[in-house]
């Protein structure tokens, strides 16, 4: 935006009262860009009129784009920064409830502090635990925290405090509880779809209650209960939030299902008349408390995630009795379980330190392994030959005493993510108590695979994504040609096999499929490339772009290139010009049939215009191309993306025009 002389430029009529009275007679203002996103502007004035001319614009472009580039990575250490003390003050709050827990022998007081703390941390009004039973659709009121302190139930004025809570069938939250994951309820006293009493509304509308945040508590895959923070402030909770609240709803389930476990060990003992199992079932339960308490002890004091994984190993193997134990955690991308820790011989060791087999390391996740972590637990007898177990694990495993093994599947939302297997030197039996045991113990192991992903931070996915698609119209295009190339060649065979002559024009036919594939191929897997704009440049990369797509004897590819000077065109929006050119050349090719397609690339003082043009058979309808798959609202979204006009000229029998226009200061 360029005003040469406030009096006089209709253009700034609306403020030229302002500019005159502030001394200001010429402007100028540029786009501040970075990464290919606008994120503002730079807007200078001078007191005299034709201030400013093209050459000081250019300085004060290059000056406006590092500007840019300043505030951007200003934005993202403070975006760093953010998420780091974020991630602090989590794992602080966190640690401040697990002191609780050991500073304090009853697991109802710890469940009491989770609550308080959560509230906290989300800066919620009030919260409430439920227990929910899931055959009858109801929720039971367990306690609430308010005003800073918890009361059970029977001592709260809640409206549920003695009738449970029923849902219908199509109830919003009893289906949201169903997912298993958190989820914001933006306005509980309007939405009539949540179906709550008067009095709860009316409730909810003296306490200023804005949105309520539902945490459904998960032991296994059963849903035992949940958690409800109501917020009365318009915070807006992000990912790391509703992680963090997850991780401690996973320690107030343990421990609810601990005490529930114990309970439930002295009602059967009391009811059998027999004291003495229920003393020891106890007793069991009581060093499993013991256990816990050790690893979130170990969670509040040593100071990296990992270290505490190996502490909750080392915590589990005692607990159980058995002589070693193994980590396996899932590659998702390789589909493979990896080994991750060894504990044996009384410490935590790397495989390369327990002289693991390095072919033994990785277990591909295949049908077998998969039906063996279906179960919640898995026993293994290595002395059975029944037990189908692979050879050379068996070989291995007996070579150093073990008999029996313990096989645990470790899931995160309900997937799985590793597995801990126990090992024992004797023929072991398992009571479904110790297995209870150890299934909740392990989801210790789960936590710190959790949190340990949270410390790590999410994952750039963008360019995966893109790659993907790629890879998938790889496939889909050489898969058809393929079959359209063994068709032409049975075609030829059956032929020759009946004497006739006419068998070549099958097998040019073939020929020429096999070429059109071969550039289909190197055109992809061009694409594929993450740095090709940093290694050639973008006009060296619509070269290599255009002689891959060439096919002899069916489409030459030609490339124009006109006075382009690209110095003040970051990466991004190269990279962008140059998938807009690869998706227009592989749309021309793959559904037009053109013989000839030229593309082009000039720039003036003012734009920079990339051109892909083609003979083909045009388009016959633009609003159906661009829902089929022809790749049209990629590139106009890119274009779009990039602050450049994208247009289209087509028509039946007359070939394609695609342009896109660039300002040289977007």
């Amino acid at each position: 935006y360029w005003v040469k002389d406030n009096r006089t430029d209709p253009t700034i009529a609306p403020w030229r009262a302002d500019a005159i009275a502030r001394g200001f007679a010429s402007c100028v203002a540029l786009p501040l860009i970075a990464h290919g996103k606008r994120i503002g502007n730079l807007s200078l004035y001078s007191g005299e009129t034709n201030a400013f001319n093209e050459t000081t614009i250019e300085q004060y472009t290059d000056l406006a784009n590092n500007l840019a580039y300043g505030v951007a990575a200003l934005r993202s250490r403070e975006e760093a920064r953010e998420h780091a003390l974020k991630l602090s003050r989590a794992n602080e709050v966190l640690r401040r409830s697990l002191d609780a827990l050991a500073r304090d022998k009853q697991l109802q007081s710890f469940v009491d502090h989770v609550l308080m703390v959560l509230t906290e941390q989300l800066g919620g009004h009030s919260s409430t635990l439920w227990l929910i039973d899931v055959e009858r659709r109801a929720a039971h009121l367990h306690s609430v925290c308010d005003e800073g302190r918890v009361v059970v139930a029977e001592h709260a004025d809640h409206p549920n405090a003695r009738q449970p809570r029923i849902w219908d069938r199509d109830d919003p939250e009893w289906l949201t509880l169903q997912m298993n994951r958190p989820f914001l309820h933006p306005d509980p006293i309007h939405d009539a779809r949540l179906k709550y009493t008067p009095a709860q509304q009316a409730r909810f509308s003296s306490s200023g209650i804005r949105a309520l945040l539902l945490i459904p508590l998960v032991f296994g895959k059963q849903l035992v209960g949940a958690l409800s923070v109501r917020m009365a402030s318009d915070r807006e909770l992000d990912q790391h939030d509703l992680e963090f609240a997850q991780s401690l709803a996973q320690q107030a389930t343990l421990a609810l299902e601990l005490a529930r476990l114990a309970e439930q060990a002295k009602l059967t003992a009391l009811a059998n008349e027999k004291e003495r199992a229920a003393q020891e079932r106890v007793a069991e339960l009581t060093k499993a408390n013991e256990a816990l308490r050790g690893c979130l002890d170990a969670l509040a004091s040593v100071p990296e995630l990992d270290e505490f994984l190996g502490q909750v190993m080392g915590a589990m193997t005692r607990q159980l009795g058995a002589a070693s134990s193994v980590l396996r955690l899932r590659d998702f991308e390789q589909n493979v379980l990896t080994l991750d820790l060894v504990f044996q011989e009384g410490r935590v060791m790397t495989p390369a330190e327990a002289k693991y087999p390095i072919e033994l390391r990785t277990i591909p996740l295949d049908e077998r392994q998969a039906n063996l972590l279906k179960p919640s637990a898995t026993v293994l007898r290595l002395s059975d030959p029944k037990t189908r177990v692979p050879d050379r694990f068996r070989s291995y495993l007996l070579g150093l005493g073990v008999r029996t093994s313990l096989v645990i599947p470790l899931n995160l939302g309900g997937q799985l993510v590793g597995s801990v297997t126990f090992r024992f030197t004797d023929d072991r039996e398992f009571r479904p108590e110790e297995l209870e045991i150890a299934r909740a113990l392990a989801s210790q192991a789960s936590l710190a695979i959790q949190l340990t992903r949270l410390a790590k931070g999410a994952r750039q996915t963008a360019v995966l994504e893109e790659r993907n698609q790629l890879v998938g119209e790889i496939h889909d295009s050489l898969a058809q040609l393929f079959t359209g190339i063994s068709m032409q060649l049975g075609a030829a065979k059956k032929v020759m096999q009946r004497g006739g002559v006419n068998s070549l024009n099958y097998v040019e036919r073939a020929i020429e499929l096999a070429q059109f594939g071969l550039s289909e191929a190197r055109r992809s897997a061009f694409g594929l490339q993450s740095s090709v704009i940093e290694e050639y440049g973008l006009v060296r990369a619509m070269q290599k772009l255009v002689e891959r797509s060439n096919i002899p004897g069916r489409v030459r590819c030609e490339l124009n290139v006109e006075a382009v000077t690209l110095e003040n065109f970051p990466p991004a929006i190269q990279e962008d010009l140059l998938r807009i050119a690869q998706e227009a050349i592989s749309n021309a090719v793959r559904h037009a049939k053109p013989t000839v397609i030229t593309v082009s690339l000039c720039a003036d003082t003012t734009n920079l215009v990339l051109e892909v043009t083609d003979n083909g058979s045009g388009i016959a309808n633009l609003a159906s191309a661009g829902r089929d798959g022809f790749g049209l609202s990629n590139m106009h979204k890119r274009a779009e993306k990039m602050g450049a006009q994208f247009e289209i000229r087509t028509a039946v029998g007359e070939g394609t025009r695609i342009a896109v226009c660039l300002p040289v200061n977007a």
